[in-house]
């Protein structure tokens, strides 16, 4: 649970609770899902390389010829700025024989991204474009650029697609998985900029991490500070169903008794609004958390069947950040605290579902309809080819 968690999919609301008045149980995916290998080789083929996976920011690679390095459940890819100033990604493999073109996270390239094994080199838009000791007649530049991958940007957050067919636009796929996350384009997302990032390692599969953040029956137990804040998670509902915005009212516009009280709302958040939290995630691997002072956007990206990384990163105005006593240390600590509750209750389930008694799964009551609208979307996918 990141501060406020609200799932959506292409599942209703609606096919929950009729099933529930039917009396017909809905079940947790079996305890195999979670770890085995073949399982996993299947999220990665039929999930993360045919699906809009969110790598990182635009902020990241914002001049020509600087790129960030981001690796897709074992897959290294290159997002760079182009002279034109248009964003691509590409498969971070030289086209001669293979070698890695860059090991670091980011960097920026003068002229051209060169190869370290034998200097090959390549424009920022991935055309090869100098091949040192080999004449430009024994081969075919034109045919032996980078590989490109899809790429596609929302809200200052940049997208990448694996999948050899054309994709759906970005926009198109948010809007099926989650129609919601689309009204919160209002916040005008991309004007922000990161001042933070939080890296995590939870040793438990990403579909753990995930179903976690899509409910708050466990908030009460494990989150005592945040449900104090937001006093509706107490009742294990992620959302207010008094509300029908998907909002969660909260006793804090800054998650934390003064925690950053010295930051503005956000331009585009109402006084009327300032003390309400939302949030969703993207399927398959993004999760954004709105308050009135900024946003934190997560990105999730399995490592093993069994080993997620968690990417935290922290997005004010910066007109906020301009101010001489912007301070959001306090903020981001406790969102910290919060995920690292998180990870551990996460941890724990992982060691459970190995077991031999939990190979046919457990059961989602009412409150876990988010989690179950995930696993109709996970399997849909998974299943589709």
């Amino acid at each position: 649970m990141n501060l406020n968690s609200r799932s959506g999919s292409w599942c209703s609301c609606f096919d929950f609770h009729r099933a529930k008045g039917n009396s017909v149980e809905r079940r947790t995916l079996p305890g195999p899902d979670y770890f085995d290998p073949a399982i996993f080789e299947l999220d990665r083929e039929q999930i993360f390389f045919r699906s809009w996976v969110m790598v990182g920011l635009s902020e990241q690679a914002e001049k020509p010829g600087q790129w960030f390095r981001v690796d897709v459940v074992g897959e290294s890819i290159l997002i760079m700025r182009g002279q034109d100033m248009k964003l691509r990604g590409f498969y971070n493999v030289c086209r001669h024989r293979g070698s890695r073109l860059r090991e670091e996270e980011s960097g920026t390239e003068n002229g051209a991204l060169a190869c370290p094994y034998h200097d090959w080199c390549y424009s920022f838009e991935g055309a090869l474009v100098a091949t040192p000791r080999v004449e430009k007649d024994e081969i075919n530049r034109d045919a032996h650029g980078l590989r490109p991958v899809h790429l596609d940007e929302w809200q200052g957050c940049v997208f990448v697609n694996l999948d050899r067919e054309t994709p759906v636009s970005l926009r198109e796929w948010i809007g099926n998985v989650n129609p919601d996350m689309l009204t919160y384009e209002r916040y005008d997302m991309g004007s922000l900029r990161m001042t933070s990032k939080s890296e995590f390692v939870v040793e438990a599969n990403w579909k753990i991490v995930i179903e976690n953040y899509c409910e708050c029956l466990h908030c009460p137990s494990v989150h005592p500070e945040l449900v104090e804040l937001i006093p509706a998670y107490k009742t294990g509902w992620v959302f207010d169903p008094a509300r029908d915005d998907g909002g969660v009212n909260s006793t804090s516009r800054n998650y934390g008794p003064a925690t950053a009280a010295n930051i503005a709302l956000m331009p585009t958040v109402s006084e009327d609004d300032a003390n309400s939290v939302y949030g969703g995630t993207i399927f398959p691997n993004c999760f954004i958390d709105i308050a009135a002072t900024g946003v934190v956007i997560s990105q999730v990206m399995p490592v093993s069947a069994t080993s997620t990384r968690i990417s935290s990163m922290y997005m004010f105005h910066p007109n906020s950040i301009a101010a001489p006593d912007f301070d959001a240390s306090t903020l981001i600590a406790f969102s910290d605290m919060v995920t690292n509750q998180d990870n551990s209750v996460c941890e724990r389930a992982q060691r459970g579902v190995t077991s031999r008694s939990f190979a046919d799964g457990g059961v989602y009551p009412e409150k876990d309809e988010y989690v179950w609208q995930f696993n109709q979307q996970y399997l849909q996918s998974r299943d589709a080819r």
